[in-house]
């Protein structure tokens, strides 16, 4: 399979990198590390956000070309979808990316596999632990920006390396990304030290609505519309609030309802 990227890579010239909405540490670290590697092949990449960077985020390098609309007139060789589930999930212009030759490049194990290439190892710790081997087989020369976000996306993906999916290969990944310059004080710093006080304000109201099923193995939140206006807070602020509530001794299961404009998502 790393041939045919290998293949497509070669041949090409210009390149989308897309993720999922309401994008994570794992889906722009691997967007933007993936966008670098193919600019320093010598390749044009894209990278698709369909949502602005979330604030915790802004301290990741960046690819020149971050764009957050497609029309039926871009025109792209092979389009790379990273840490996304199904193609829906990248937002409205998900019909588009079938333009291109598709590349889907995934660790979650309810991928549905809808590349004409799919490159999903569930064992991986992230995205971007899959997309690390990808680039060795690419012979990218990693730079100091494609280091900070594999680190980042990997420290963010394994809940700074404390859940069960966290590998061996995570550890060793981040330890030749430290090599290359990436101080891991800092970007904890900025992904979990750089929070505006108006996140507080929604956390307490939050977690005021959790509620516990099954000996407190289970609980579930709610995020509202009504919170984010009383708090002026948007989509991108409960990113990981509920998983506070894995602090719970009993707690298995946190789960969170978030109603957005009269709908419910999960």
């Amino acid at each position: 399979m790393f041939q045919k990227i290998r293949d497509m890579v070669d041949q090409g010239g210009r390149f989308l990198v897309a993720t999922h909405i309401d994008p994570d540490g794992d889906a722009l670290g691997s967007a933007f590390a993936l966008a670098f590697a193919l600019k320093g092949l010598g390749k044009e990449a894209s990278v698709y956000l369909r949502d602005t960077i979330p604030y915790r985020y802004e301290f990741l390098p960046c690819p020149e070309k971050v764009i957050h609309q497609l029309s039926g007139e871009d025109v792209f060789e092979t389009v790379f979808v990273v840490d996304c589930g199904d193609l829906p999930r990248v937002g409205d212009s998900a019909e588009l990316l079938k333009k291109g030759y598709l590349i889907n490049i995934d660790h979650h194990t309810s991928n549905d596999y809808y590349g004409q290439l799919n490159i999903v190892d569930e064992r991986a710790s992230s995205t971007a632990e899959v997309l690390y081997l990808i680039l060795k087989a690419l012979d990218v020369k990693f730079s100091r920006e494609i280091a900070v976000n594999l680190y980042t996306a990997i420290l963010t993906d394994t809940g700074s390396f404390r859940y069960d999916s966290t590998t061996q290969r995570a550890f060793a990944i981040c330890e030749e990304m430290m090599v290359l310059g990436v101080v891991p004080a800092d970007v904890a710093k900025a992904v979990y030290e750089n929070h505006p006080k108006e996140r507080f304000h929604l956390l307490g109201l939050v977690l005021s609505t959790i509620e516990t099923y099954q000996g407190d193995q289970i609980a579930i939140a709610c995020v509202t519309e009504e919170m984010f206006r009383k708090t002026n807070t948007n989509r991108e602020f409960p990113t990981d609030l509920l998983k506070r509530s894995r602090r719970c001794a009993a707690l298995k299961w946190p789960a969170c309802s978030v109603k957005w404009d009269h709908r419910s998502t999960r």
